[in-house]
């Protein structure tokens, strides 16, 4: 029974505390409609203060609808609303899809800070986990980007869970057509423009065919991962603070005799960690570069210089140098 999943996946990563104060994210689709009423099940074995948060990117006609779809449902509830709209094509550079997460994450950070709620629950399922890791795995991702999601973690002040991570979509379409609960359908979720949508559209149906166990395989498989990128990366981290000497708003020094020693795999995540640490994260970086710094740190000469999305790397008499370009 989808309830018990629920409840058990919130125990088994313990996801929730008694008198927790959390922000649901709900769009008004099947999976946040699946998830509000999850939580208002448990509302009070918990103790729990819930607002739920809806962020309109006012890219379909459809868009507001929805909004005063979900409002309607948290004010039948007696759950406090609060949304925010901006129109994300003013802010989409390469990538709509980017710019739409950013905003919306902008929004529940601003959400958080206002009402002191540090938790956010998302919708997230198995086979969001599964179309996620299939995804980074064609655009060539490493160890971290095939882990996908995990049921927690945490986004700046935010502490994001998701309690749907065990949840197949057709235990949520189910679990909703049985207890009569309406929803909104994102027609834009069918359009094949976005790679997401052709993973789900055209991949999957046909991984299905191959392997009728697949979204299971593979959120397996990612979970395994993630358990052994958790391992790597704590070690990398400590790592990474041996080597730092100093660090300002613009740029982070690590000991470049340190550095040389370092087996490959930590070189590339204690790299990937001051990068981070620097702009905040590593996204537009390649394993190409990775490359090129390990070249740089190993084989050129003092003075040299790799250049970095937004970022310059400097090997310096005892320090590789890494420096914003960004003022």
């Amino acid at each position: 029974m989808i309830e018990t999943v629920f409840k058990n996946t919130i125990k088994k990563y313990r996801l929730l505390e008694p008198k927790d104060k959390v922000l649901l994210g709900v769009s008004g689709g099947p999976d946040s409609l699946c998830l509000l009423h999850l939580f208002l099940k448990i509302k009070k074995e918990y103790s729990l203060k819930l607002i739920c948060v809806h962020f309109n990117h006012r890219l379909r006609q459809e868009a507001l609808l929805e909004e005063n779809f979900v409002k309607d449902v948290c004010k039948a509830a007696g759950v406090e609303f609060i949304s925010e709209g901006k129109n994300v094509k003013d802010f989409a550079g390469d990538s709509l899809e980017q710019a739409a997460r950013n905003l919306r994450f902008d929004f529940f950070l601003k959400v958080s800070r206002q009402t002191k709620f540090k938790k956010l629950a998302l919708a997230h399922h198995c086979d969001d986990l599964v179309e996620t890791v299939l995804m980074r795995l064609i655009r060539g991702s490493g160890l971290r980007g095939l882990s996908g999601f995990s049921p927690q973690m945490r986004f700046r002040s935010l502490k994001v869970i998701r309690p749907l991570i065990e949840l197949s979509k057709d235990d949520i379409l189910a679990w909703l057509s049985e207890n009569k609960i309406s929803y909104c359908l994102d027609q834009s979720n069918f359009q094949e423009e976005f790679f997401r949508n052709r993973i789900r559209l055209k991949l999957m149906p046909l991984l299905k065919e191959l392997n009728p166990n697949i979204v299971e395989n593979i959120s397996n498989a990612a979970r395994n991962i993630s358990l052994d990128y958790s391992f790597i990366y704590d070690y990398s981290y400590q790592v990474f603070l041996s080597l730092k000497t100093k660090e300002s708003s613009q740029s982070l020094y690590l000991n470049l005799k340190k550095l040389k020693n370092l087996p490959l795999a930590i070189f590339s995540n204690v790299i990937r960690i001051a990068i981070e640490e620097l702009k905040g994260s590593t996204r537009r970086l390649t394993a190409k570069h990775i490359d090129e710094l390990a070249d740089l740190v190993a084989n050129r000469p003092s003075g040299s210089i790799v250049d970095l999305p937004f970022l310059l790397a400097k090997k310096e008499q005892n320090h590789l140098r890494i420096q914003s370009l960004i003022l």
